[in-house]
């Protein structure tokens, strides 16, 4: 549920109305405070919503007409006699509503986390990386069973392909990807925990499911997840030399040698890279991947098309969820065919398109709030390294998701709508690490039994 972006999914009737009570379960339990933390994502989510439904609201013909893009529908209207018809700014009214239902999802996961003791979201980096791992094996499963059958969850979907939990391959790609950076982290802090006593992170789980999505990786043969997957890999070795080395040089800690440190995490990574080879050499995703020409996608084709709807429409918008249906003015007749487009597969560009400047000042802000907030995480670094680790972990992933957005769209995903929201939320509220906490949570968790 939740593992496909169109909005014909009838999981969805369950999936929406589940998350509209979760969302008014956390506002009925929530102690005082509990959302101030919260407070700028929720406000730019609430602005968002508001953006979307005054693209809804019908507006006067000779004020709709002058609205870029328009002035073909206005003079069709007046060629066929419709005479003077109210619309709203959205070329879709019904997709833009489905749109703007979608919100209640990724707004159900920011109240849920706001209403959580810290050892609650400390679980959350664990809990993506099992949903990875099963994620994995389930594509690697529906490969084993010819590439059809009951082990694909969707009825539109890429068969053939190991798309795991979703739809999408390219998403299960990118989804598992973003993992190998979450579980560079979880590896940096079992080895920070084992050093007091606490084994609650098993290194040789988060290796397995490392070597499993490199080969995942590797036979999905994703461009798009191959790269993220690259990126990932970087980050996360980085991430995991830097908190190694911002560990506290004390009677329980040792420097990290060659035999514990950096000769496990290259024996791993070989591992899966050589068994990711061995499996993709064979595997049709490389012929798509080496031998078909970028030139040749469709996603590339229709580029210049793309780019024209978006220095048209990039002060209003076309309305959220209506790409596809403004699309089809600007299609390409030498690109007429039996399929069409429903997504620009660049998302940075739909965005502009469907949401216009406000949309564009939504992000602005959006993205300006979470710098600041990674910059105050840094400059305490050094006396809460394992929290700030958990900060830069939560926004390397926002970024390789927002990377992922420039050649595909997996954040218009409900479930990559709940990940990278409690990313955010990390980023807004990141939990104490486990040996701080006590005082503090038992206090907090006392308030809201009240």
């Amino acid at each position: 549920m939740g593992g496909g972006s169109r909005d014909d999914i009838s999981s969805l009737v369950i999936l929406r109305p589940a998350c509209a009570f979760f969302a008014a379960y956390a506002l009925t339990v929530a102690a005082p405070g509990d959302f101030a933390r919260v407070r700028v994502p929720l406000v730019l989510l609430t602005l968002l919503a508001l953006w979307m439904a005054i693209q809804l609201i019908p507006l006067p013909p000779g004020l709709w007409a002058a609205l870029p893009g328009r002035a073909v529908i206005a003079e069709t209207d007046r060629l066929i006699g419709l005479g003077d018809v109210w619309r709203p700014i959205s070329l879709s009214p019904s997709k833009t509503v489905n749109s703007l239902a979608s919100l209640v999802v990724p707004a159900a996961a920011l109240l849920l986390y706001a209403v959580q003791s810290d050892a609650q979201r400390r679980k959350l980096f664990a809990l993506f990386v099992t949903f990875a791992a099963a994620s994995a094996l389930l594509g690697i499963a529906q490969m084993g069973t010819g590439g059809q059958g009951p082990l694909y969850l969707y009825r539109e979907t890429n068969s053939g392909t190991p798309v795991g939990l979703f739809a999408n391959r390219n998403h299960n790609a990118v989804f598992i990807a973003t993992t190998l950076l979450i579980a560079a982290y979880l590896f940096a802090e079992y080895r920070r925990l084992t050093r007091r006593g606490d084994r609650s992170v098993a290194p040789a789980a988060i290796g397995f499911v490392f070597v499993l999505v490199m080969v995942t990786l590797f036979i999905n043969g994703s461009r798009a997840g191959l790269l993220v997957g690259a990126l990932a890999l970087g980050m996360g070795t980085a991430l995991y030399i830097w908190l190694r080395r911002m560990e506290p040089k004390d009677g329980h800690t040792r420097p990290m040698g060659l035999w514990t440190g950096y000769l496990p995490i290259a024996l791993v990574l070989l591992i899966a890279v050589a068994g990711g080879l061995a499996l993709f050499s064979e595997a049709s995703s490389f012929d798509r991947l080496v031998k078909l020409s970028l030139g040749e996608e469709l996603r590339v084709q229709i580029l210049p098309q793309v780019a024209a709807m978006a220095n048209d429409n990039w002060v209003f918008g076309t309305g959220f969820g209506a790409f596809e249906h403004a699309y089809r003015s600007y299609e390409a007749s030498e690109w007429l065919r039996g399929t069409y487009v429903n997504n620009a597969h660049d998302d940075w560009l739909q965005w502009i398109i469907e949401g216009g400047l406000p949309a564009m000042l939504i992000l602005l802000a959006f993205v300006l709030w979470l710098g600041s907030r990674c910059v105050a995480h840094w400059r305490v670094r050094y006396g809460e390294a394992a929290r700030t680790g958990m900060v830069l972990t939560a926004a390397g992933v926002l970024v390789l998701l927002l990377v992922a957005s420039l050649l595909d769209y997996p954040l218009r995903v409900p479930s990559m709508m709940v990940y990278a929201m409690l990313m955010v939320a990390l980023i807004a509220d990141p939990p104490e690490p486990q040996t701080k906490l006590s005082r503090r949570e038992a206090g907090r968790d006392r308030d809201r039994t009240r």
